[in-house]
């Protein structure tokens, strides 16, 4: 099962867009993490229903095979809803129920899919080290990233490169899932 951690904040957009032709025709999961993480200004603790929320997704998370983090690129750092749901990461290390957590995140194919529109190829290669640098603290490994280009509407389609990506990556895991299924 794929779980797709969707951080951007338009349904239809391009990030969107990009991510369903990844996952056209596989068994997947999106979450959109607006519905879960609190992005206040304030240091206030999560609530009980954000707890729960974050363990419900921890939970499918380890139930996955394949994690693809996705975000727009926004001031050339991925979206505060996603930067906010990999700090609680942290907590989640420290938490009794996961005294695994670190080896079960290690057994996980994560990938990155990014959307920006200031040569994003370029000046989005910063977030993929975040991303890249956080996933190996926690013991896991980021194994691909796709940045595409686009800034108006429907823009994604024009990018070949991020679309051709997106086939390569849609024939990998549909190899993939064969594999698995013999």
């Amino acid at each position: 099962m794929i779980t797709v951690l969707y951080g951007g904040g338009r349904e239809k957009g391009n990030t969107a867009t990009l991510t369903e032709q990844v996952l056209e025709g596989q068994d997947y999961r999106w979450i959109n993490l607006e519905d879960i993480v609190m992005t206040s200004s304030t240091d206030t603790l999560p609530d009980d229903n954000e707890q729960r929320d974050y363990q419900q997704v921890t939970d499918q998370i380890f139930a996955s095979e394949d994690v693809i983090l996705v975000s727009p690129v926004y001031w050339y750092s991925i979206s505060t809803t996603m930067q906010h749901f990999i700090e609680q990461w942290s907590e989640a290390l420290e938490a009794s129920q996961y005294e695994d957590f670190k080896k079960k995140l290690s057994d996980i194919n994560f990938r990155l899919i990014l959307i920006g529109g200031d040569s994003p190829r370029v000046k989005a290669l910063p977030c993929v080290q975040q991303v890249d640098y956080s996933l190996q603290f926690l013991g896991a490994h980021l194994e691909d990233y796709l940045i595409g280009y686009a800034t108006q509407p429907g823009e994604i389609f024009k990018d070949t490169y991020a679309m051709n990506e997106a086939a390569r990556w849609n024939e990998q895991y549909t190899t993939s899932m064969i594999a698995r299924a013999k």
